[in-house]
């Protein structure tokens, strides 16, 4: 009898609700709301982060151009001073030469000679620079023939000198020392920030021709954009970035 009773107190048991038992069913998490909140933030502060490396890498951009400016505008201050100096010294010889020569006919003589020259290099084939040269010559070689009209010897010879000087520019255009179409007609000293791949032509796809180790000292003799044209002291040119290099003046 006791078996049985306790049979059938279990079969009870098992008809009666969860709250009748003492037992609670598992009940679902509620999503805590600060959850969503903390990972939008956490997006918002990836957007701003991308944002701001963008920046960066455009301001970087910009502070290097500004620099190859700076560069270029340090070049051509040189070379005004070049000519300049040029100028002077033309002035001082020209001087010294009328001391002894105060004739009229030995200004027109040289100033015949003058005008054979411009006119053997007007006879050649010659490329923008050049004419522009031969034009400036053209221009100081009229101004003195007005000279010498007006009995100024010194003042025909000077202006002959300047003549002359544009014409010895037009005979070497390759020369590094004054270049007008290039970026840098002064060559600029710069020096290699780290390890420094030169390559043939402006771009990263170009064929590297040679590497510089850090420290390594060259000339800027041109440039395309951030592309530097550089020269080694063994003569070996090529074009390397801008980012790899520091200019020293």
């Amino acid at each position: 009898m006791l078996v049985v009773s306790m049979a059938l107190a279990g079969c009870a048991n098992l008809h009666k609700k969860p709250e009748e038992t003492g037992k609670c069913p598992p009940q679902p998490l509620e999503a805590d709301p600060r959850l969503g909140v903390a990972q939008q933030e956490i997006a918002d502060l990836k957007n701003h982060i991308t944002s701001l490396e963008s920046e960066i890498s455009v301001q970087a951009r910009q502070s290097q151009e500004l620099q190859l400016q700076l560069a270029e505008q340090h070049s051509r201050n040189q070379q005004l001073q070049h000519l300049r100096e040029q100028a002077v010294q033309e002035v001082v010889r020209a001087k010294a030469r009328l001391r002894s020569r105060h004739s009229r006919a030995e200004t027109v003589a040289n100033l015949a000679e003058l005008k054979l020259e411009l006119k053997n290099a007007e006879s050649k084939k010659l490329d923008n620079r050049q004419q522009n040269l031969v034009r400036r010559a053209r221009h100081y070689l009229s101004v003195s023939e007005t000279a010498l009209e007006e009995n100024n010897y010194e003042g025909s010879s000077y202006l002959m000198g300047q003549a002359r000087q544009y014409l010895v520019q037009m005979k070497s255009p390759g020369s590094d020392k004054i270049t007008s179409d290039s970026s840098f007609p002064v060559p600029v000293t710069m020096k290699t920030r780290k390890l420094c791949n030169v390559r043939k032509e402006a771009s990263l796809k170009s064929k590297v021709l040679f590497q510089l180790t850090p420290g390594s000292e060259v000339s800027a003799i041109d440039r395309k954009g951030l592309w530097v044209k550089i020269k080694t002291p063994e003569n070996q040119t090529g074009w390397a970035h801008f980012s790899l290099l520091n200019v020293r003046y």
